[in-house]
C-alpha cells in the first residue's frame, strides 16, 4: 500500500515536472505562425488606430506577423466574444476597452463572461473624452450648451459611435449629472459619425480624444470640456469638467489586450514583456500621443485584471443610476 502511494505521489511530481518544462518550452517558441489582433469595430476608427499601432512593433518583436482583424458589430461584442471563444493558445488577442466593461452591464444577452472568459495581458492606452458642438450651435461654454439644452428639452440631438458605448454612457452620465434631456443618435462607428458631425446633421458628441484636435484646431469642430481630472497637452486651452465645477465627472476610456481564458500563463507574461517593452519605444510613445492617446501600461496582468474588475463594477453603478438598458 505505501509503494502505490509513493508510485502515485512520484508520478504527479514528474508529471508537473514536465507541465512546467513544456509550458517554459512553448512559451520559448512561440509564436510559431501569425497572430491576430482582434478589433471589434470598423478599421480607421479611434478603437483601430492603436490596435495597429502596436501590431507593427508586435510584428518585429515575435518574429511573425501581428495583423489587425477587424470582426465589427454589436457595440463591440462580436469580436469580444470570438477572442473569448477562441482556443487559449495565443494566437488570438482581443483588443478590449471601456466599452468591454460598459456591455457587462449594459447587454443582457451578452455571449461571454468579461471577468471570467478573458486573461489580461496589460492596459495600452487612455483616452480623455470631450464635449464637443459643431460651431453652428451658439454655444461656446458647457454653461452655455446646459442653459440652451434646458430651455428646449428634448430638441437636442448628440451623436455615438454606438449604443453601450463609452461615448454614450459618457453623454448619459452628463445629462443626469447637469439635469437636461439630449436625445441619442447611435451611429455604427466612429466614421460615419464623424461624417454627420463635420457635416452639422447632428450639433453634439461626446467622442474621445484620437482623431478630434485637429478638426478643433481647424475650427470645424468646437471643444467646450474634456472630461479627464487634468487639461489635456493636445489641447491645453479646454478646461475639464472638475475646473467647470463638476468635480466628479471624470471619464477615461482605455484600450488594452487579453487572451481567451485559459492561455498558458508564461504566454501571457511573454506578451506582457513585450508589450511594456514597446509602450517604452519614444517613437512609439510619439505616435500614440500625436494620435490623442496616453500611454499606459499595465505593471502585471494581475494589475489589469483588478482594473478591468474595477471599471465593470464603476459602470454597473452608472447605468443603474442613469436607468439606462440596451433594450
Amino acid at each position: 500500500m505505501l509503494i502505490t502511494e509513493r508510485s502515485k505521489l512520484w508520478r504527479l511530481a514528474v508529471a508537473v515536472l514536465l507541465a512546467g518544462i513544456c509550458g517554459s518550452v512553448s512559451a520559448q517558441v512561440y509564436p510559431t505562425r501569425p497572430v491576430r489582433i482582434v478589433v471589434g469595430y470598423p478599421p480607421g476608427g479611434a478603437t483601430d488606430i492603436g490596435a495597429r499601432i502596436l501590431a507593427q512593433q508586435l510584428t518585429i518583436a515575435l518574429g511573425q506577423p501581428v495583423l489587425v482583424d477587424n470582426r465589427a458589430g454589436a457595440g463591440g461584442n462580436i469580436g469580444t466574444e470570438y477572442v473569448a471563444k477562441s482556443p487559449p493558445d495565443g494566437y488570438t488577442i482581443g483588443w478590449i476597452g471601456g466599452t468591454t466593461t460598459i456591455n457587462a452591464s449594459w447587454d443582457r444577452k451578452l455571449g461571454y463572461d468579461v471577468l471570467k472568459d478573458f486573461s489580461p495581458i496589460s492596459q495600452v492606452t487612455s483616452m480623455a473624452h470631450l464635449i464637443l458642438v459643431h460651431p453652428s450651435l451658439p454655444v461656446k461654454s458647457v454653461a452655455e450648451l446646459i442653459a440652451l439644452a434646458k430651455a428646449s428639452p428634448g430638441k437636442l440631438d448628440y451623436s455615438t459611435s454606438g449604443g453601450g458605448t463609452a461615448p454614450h454612457l459618457a453623454a448619459e452620465w452628463f445629462k443626469t449629472m447637469v439635469g437636461v434631456d439630449l436625445v441619442h443618435i447611435g451611429y455604427k462607428g466612429t466614421n460615419p459619425q464623424l461624417v454627420d458631425l463635420l457635416g452639422g446633421t447632428v450639433k453634439i458628441a461626446f467622442p474621445t480624444m484620437p482623431l478630434m484636435p485637429e478638426y478643433i484646431k481647424q475650427g470645424k469642430l468646437r471643444a467646450l470640456a474634456v472630461t479627464t481630472s487634468t487639461r489635456s497637452p493636445l489641447l491645453p486651452d479646454v478646461p475639464t469638467m472638475k475646473e467647470l465645477g463638476y468635480p466628479d465627472y471624470v471619464v477615461n476610456s482605455w484600450h488594452g489586450m487579453a487572451f481567451s481564458a485559459g492561455t498558458p500563463k508564461e504566454i501571457v507574461a511573454r506578451l506582457h514583456r513585450e508589450t511594456v517593452k514597446i509602450l517604452d519605444m519614444q517613437s512609439v510613445r510619439e505616435k500614440l500621443e500625436l494620435a490623442g492617446f496616453a500611454v499606459e501600461a499595465s505593471a502585471s496582468p494581475e494589475q489589469f485584471s483588478a482594473y478591468i474588475e474595477a471599471e465593470t463594477r464603476k459602470w454597473a453603478r452608472i447605468i443603474k443610476d442613469a436607468k439606462l438598458s440596451a433594450d
